[in-house]
C-alpha cells in the first residue's frame, strides 16, 4: 500500500516518470458531497442535503434505509462533518455524483 504524498516513480526507457495525482482536493464541503463515514468495520454512504424547512443541512442516508435523513442538524455544509468528527466517525469524501434519471 501507497501512503498518501508519496509519489509514485517509474523509471521508463531510462526516464524517471511521477505520478502526480491531479484530483480535485477541496477544502470545503457542499451541498451535494457524498460522504463515506464510520466507526467499526461498517462503513455508511449519505449525501449532504440542505433541509429548506429548518434552512440548515443534514446528511441523507444512500445506503438500505436510503432517503430518510440521518439525525443531524447544521447551519452549513462543513459543519455536518464537524458534527461527524464530534460524535467519533471517521470519513471520507467520494469521489461520485448522483445522477438522476
Amino acid at each position: 500500500m501507497i501512503s498518501k504524498g508519496v509519489p509514485i516513480i517509474w523509471i521508463v526507457e531510462g526516464k524517471a516518470m511521477k505520478v502526480i495525482d491531479k484530483r480535485k482536493k477541496e477544502k470545503k464541503w457542499k451541498v451535494g458531497d457524498v460522504v463515506c463515514f464510520w466507526k467499526d468495520a461498517k462503513k455508511s454512504y449519505a449525501i449532504i442535503t440542505h433541509i429548506s424547512q429548518e434552512d440548515g443541512y443534514g446528511l441523507t442516508n444512500l445506503n438500505v434505509s436510503a432517503g430518510t435523513e440521518d439525525v443531524m442538524f447544521a447551519a452549513t455544509p462543513s459543519s455536518v462533518i464537524d458534527i461527524l468528527i464530534d460524535r467519533g466517525f471517521h470519513f471520507e469524501r467520494v469521489n461520485a455524483k448522483l445522477v438522476i434519471e
